[in-house]
């Protein structure tokens, strides 16, 4: 459901921190961004799916590749539209298995590029890291914590080594949360594509999938703080101070501007453990 931005204020504050941070003029295209859907797909010799779950099949058959090494870390994989195609199945199919495999830490997607192979060593490593996560934790604080450790990192990591397309990437995810905000919607996803944005521009595989395990973990309490009146607003701010560290080369300023925008997230926790400081 679209929200209205809830008064004319809260419009006139977020129009003046774009124009202060200096988002708008500098901001890639993105109409202009490259169609992975353009590009030659190839053929990975897929076969068409028969069975009744059929995003299960498209998921074994990819699987398979994967494990085979016929698909590599780093390869790109054609498009929905290709692979449902391939395998005779509808692109919700393809969209589904897509995802599973994603979650799984066995593909990754790279903003404007499309859907690449990870590593399997690394999804090995984020596996056990989820499953330790989910079981072990009992507060929000504590995946938090580890949350911190991670993004601080990766964002002193990215302002020495983040190259060009780095800063593209976490440029758009700003322009994107920008129009979601303005139009009065819950920037969720653009939020998302902030922080995986920044780890990966860590240079960091191990890293940046860690990031995003506890990116996912803490899923429902970035929704809540990014639906308040005034959490998209502060988001943004706090995100474009983020890259303009980042683009600045100063890792500590990244870092210290990292840590206070995720302890917005621990404001108010449900039953703080002992040992945390209560908000």
């Amino acid at each position: 459901m679209v929200r209205s931005v809830p008064t004319e204020r809260a419009r006139a504050v977020l129009e003046r921190l774009v124009e202060l941070n200096r988002i708008s003029g500098d901001l890639p295209d993105r109409a202009g961004s490259p169609d992975p859907e353009a590009d030659d797909e190839g053929d990975l010799a897929l076969t068409p799916v028969r069975r009744r779950r059929l995003y299960e099949d498209v998921v074994a058959q990819l699987q398979r590749l994967i494990s085979s090494g016929r698909l590599e870390p780093g390869d790109r994989l054609p498009s929905e539209r290709a692979l449902a195609d391939q395998l005779a199945v509808s692109r919700a199919s393809v969209r589904e298995a897509l995802r599973i495999l994603e979650a799984r830490g066995m593909l990754e997607t790279r903003p404007g590029l499309g859907l690449f192979v990870r590593g399997r060593r690394t999804e090995e490593i984020v596996s056990i890291l989820a499953s330790y996560l989910v079981r072990e934790r009992e507060s929000l604080l504590e995946v938090l914590d580890v949350r911190e450790a991670l993004e601080r990192k990766a964002a002193e990591r990215a302002a020495i080594l983040a190259t060009s397309s780095d800063l593209e990437s976490i440029k758009g995810s700003l322009v994107l949360m920008q129009e979601e905000v303005l139009e009065g919607r819950v920037p969720f996803e653009s939020d998302t594509a902030f922080h995986r944005a920044l780890g990966a521009a860590s240079r960091n595989e191990v890293l940046s999938q860690m990031l995003d395990t506890a990116l996912g973990l803490m899923s429902q309490r970035r929704r809540e703080l990014l639906s308040g009146d005034y959490g998209g607003i502060l988001m943004l701010h706090q995100h474009v101070n983020i890259y303009r560290a980042i683009k600045n080369r100063d890792a500590t300023a990244a870092g210290a501007l990292v840590s206070a925008h995720l302890r917005e997230l621990g404001q108010t926790p449900a039953r703080p453990r002992a040992g945390y400081p209560r908000a």
